[in-house]
């Protein structure tokens, strides 16, 4: 029996997590493709992992941290059309900018936390922290972000 294939809706959600906790297209995109090459090349584990999205989640994550770690801020860019399937509505960049400044692990748990695909007990675990840990750190991701939202006087 064959792991059940991921759907396009939900490679796009992994897709929109990648490129908010790297802010970069290309850094995404390279995310995505190494993360997708593990899956084909662990099919079999992943046939017996309960909880594949979130195995799934922890990859991209770590690898998004990786890519973020040669140094300085990511610069986000716009989704132009011929990059992607989607224009991001300018209110959304936006937000995706400012998501992609926030320090770790709040920007990996409001990420998750935005993506939809994940329970707060499976984001927790994707960041290895207990649920009342989690809540904090979405307290402080929303505080930092409403902060770096402020227009500046």
């Amino acid at each position: 029996m064959h792991p059940a294939p991921i759907s396009k809706a939900t490679l796009a959600e992994f897709y929109r997590l990648a490129l908010l906790l790297t802010g970069n297209i290309k850094k995404a995109e390279r995310v995505m493709a190494e993360t997708l090459r593990d899956v084909e090349e662990q099919l079999g584990e992943l046939r017996h992992e309960a909880n594949r999205q979130a195995w799934l989640a922890s990859r991209i994550r770590e690898r998004c941290l990786r890519e973020n770690s040669g140094g300085g801020q990511p610069v986000p860019r716009l989704l132009r059309a011929e990059e992607a399937d989607e224009v991001l509505p300018i209110e959304a960049f936006i937000v995706a900018q400012h998501i992609s400044t926030l320090p770790e692990p709040e920007r990996s748990a409001l990420a998750l936390f935005y993506s939809d695909l994940f329970t707060a007990e499976e984001i927790a675990m994707v960041l290895k922290v207990n649920v009342e840990e989690l809540a904090e750190l979405l307290s402080r991701a929303r505080q930092q972000l409403a902060e770096a939202m402020q227009p500046s006087a």
